[in-house]
């Protein structure tokens, strides 16, 4: 299986734990992943942890083979250190006599926060940490720790070289290549919606879902969310040709559609608090950009460039590079063969 991830900057255990995490969504606990490898690097067992109530992803590998000294245990999330809702992950290991752990994220929840990482190393268990591997599968997780809010807005934008984001030229429906496509389905499958407006609905006819090598079998698809808007002309058609689609809009709840103005991102953010979503995915197009930002809604980028330019289409404009300037950092640039994948986090 070719894992994509790599091309992040992680090793390829560090990325095969990753691709397990998304299989499935442990809602409200975060996506983990485990891989334990010997000495040669070959993979030993690979595990997640499926939903609350069930074992961690760790104590997963140790029911399925046993640990030994030259093995490598390999975590997206420093392991738990407490057990008031499940045994310590972190004792556990020291029980099973792992001696060398890469862990991807020191975990933000007060009850644990680097005690693991203490206990471990007191234990003459050598630790060392690949980040931002939960950061990648739980991009909501600072946001609740931290306490800032209960929602993260992620904005995945493809874009050719002088800043298009659509080629009339092309039939094409992709600016970008293969490679970043497939960095985008690793990001779809962190979310629990896909936010998209009705432009890009009709125009591109997307089907939103999860396709990519080895996450193929994941329990959670993101909820496919359309904001229609006010207008009913041909909603009762389309919500019948989506019909696993999600409308918000201004006409009364029915089938598939919920009634929800989309003039107010407020009422938007409400509906999905009230259904759980703790990362929106947003892939619309330039209006609902636009309408994201100017509500101050956008925490990460992720914007996929080619090398190539287009002459006709539609540009993304100035206000997406006057809220990058003003109100974003610039966290990564990553080459994926000729495009540019540039992330930037909220200021």
């Amino acid at each position: 299986m070719e894992n994509n991830f790599q091309y992040l900057g992680y090793s390829e255990p560090m990325a095969l734990a990753m691709v397990e995490a998304l299989k499935v969504n442990p809602y409200p606990n975060p996506r983990v992943g485990a891989l334990l490898v010997d000495n040669h690097g070959n993979v030993k067992a690979v595990a997640n942890h499926t939903k609350k109530g069930t074992n961690h992803a760790e104590i997963n590998i140790f029911n399925q083979v046993e640990v030994e000294d030259s093995d490598t245990l390999y975590v997206t999330l420093e392991p738990c250190f407490h057990n008031d809702t499940s045994p310590s992950c972190a004792v556990e290991i020291i029980k099973q006599g792992v001696k060398n752990i890469v862990i991807g994220d020191i975990d933000l929840d007060i009850r644990t926060n680097g005690r693991s990482i203490s206990l471990l190393e007191d234990n003459d268990i050598s630790v060392q940490i690949e980040p931002n591997a939960n950061n990648f599968l739980n991009p909501y997780y600072q946001n609740q720790h931290k306490k800032l809010k209960d929602i993260h807005y992620l904005l995945k934008i493809g874009i050719s070289e002088n800043d298009y984001i659509t080629d009339d030229a092309s039939e094409l429906k992709y600016i970008t290549n293969e490679l970043s496509l497939s960095i985008v389905h690793y990001l779809r499958a962190t979310a629990d919606c896909i936010v998209i407006g009705k432009n890009t609905l009709i125009n591109d006819e997307p089907k939103l879902n999860v396709r990519i090598s080895g996450v193929n079998n994941i329990d959670h698809n993101p909820v496919p969310i359309v904001l229609w808007g006010t207008s009913t002309e041909n909603l009762t058609s389309t919500m019948e040709k989506y019909s696993h689609f999600t409308f918000l809009s201004s006409m009364p709840s029915r089938d598939n559609n919920i009634y929800c103005s989309t003039d107010s991102l407020t009422d938007v953010e409400d509906y999905f608090l009230k259904r759980k979503f703790r990362n929106i995915f947003i892939e619309g197009g330039k209006g609902i950009i636009n309408s994201f930002f100017q509500d101050g809604k956008i925490d990460s980028i992720y914007e996929f460039k080619s090398s190539s330019s287009i002459e006709n289409g539609i540009h993304i404009g100035s206000e997406y590079t006057k809220q990058i300037d003003k109100n974003f950092l610039l966290n990564n640039r990553y080459a994926l063969l000729d495009n540019l994948l540039t992330t930037y986090t909220k200021s």
